[in-house]
């Protein structure tokens, strides 16, 4: 008797610590408690930002919205100008006439828009061949006179005047900069076979340079 009362209490014993393993086995189920394995993964969290786009941190770093103080002013050659009819178009080197203004609301300046707005230390160059004399160039040819580049050289500024074939666009113009002290606008051939740009006689630049102003 004594025995099955002890077997009794050994089993209402065992079957007590059983029932709070059960039960919180029950209470951390995913399936019982409405979480699944992606929700329980930290890595898969909702973080701030993306629970409220419009909240910035007071921490964060100030973007930089000011614009520039001053905006630089683009040097290059230009395809959009050209010297105007009224203009003289006078051989001051081989083969062409070669002016250049201090702004581009120059009048001997022909413009297919408006002029752009530029600083005040560069310079407009234009150039034309219309009723130039070049003596050596065939007249069957379909090459043209185009700027290709500016160089600086000290504090002189040099223009690159090369044969352009049939097809592209000609460059008649070009933004530069003013020179500086002492300095001197020069034009020159670029290659011993072009006959654009070369200095005329009574020329005093040198170096195959032609001195424009």
């Amino acid at each position: 008797m004594v025995r099955f009362i002890m077997r009794i209490a050994l089993m209402f014993f065992a079957v007590t610590l059983a029932l709070p393993l059960g039960c919180g086995g029950a209470q951390s189920s995913p399936a019982d408690s409405g979480w699944s394995d992606e929700l329980a993964d930290p890595s898969m969290q909702p973080t701030e930002w993306s629970e409220n786009p419009e909240r910035k941190s007071a921490d964060g770093p100030t973007p930089i919205t000011a614009p520039p103080a001053t905006q630089p002013t683009e040097m290059r050659v230009r395809h959009d100008l050209m010297m105007a009819k009224e203009a003289p178009h006078n051989a001051n080197c081989s083969c062409l006439s070669i002016l250049v203004a201090d702004g581009p609301t120059d009048s001997r300046l022909q413009w297919i828009d408006a002029p752009p707005k530029l600083e005040t230390d560069v310079a407009v160059v234009v150039m034309s061949s219309k009723g130039i004399a070049c003596p050596g160039l065939p007249a069957d040819t379909t090459e043209r006179p185009s700027i290709s580049g500016v160089e600086r050289d000290g504090a002189d500024v040099v223009i690159i005047v090369e044969n352009l074939a049939a097809g592209k666009p000609v460059a008649s113009g070009a933004v530069i900069p003013k020179p500086g002290p002492g300095g001197s606008v020069y034009v020159k051939p670029k290659g011993p076979k072009v006959l654009y740009g070369r200095p005329m006689p009574g020329n005093p630049a040198g170096n195959g340079r032609c001195k424009v102003r």
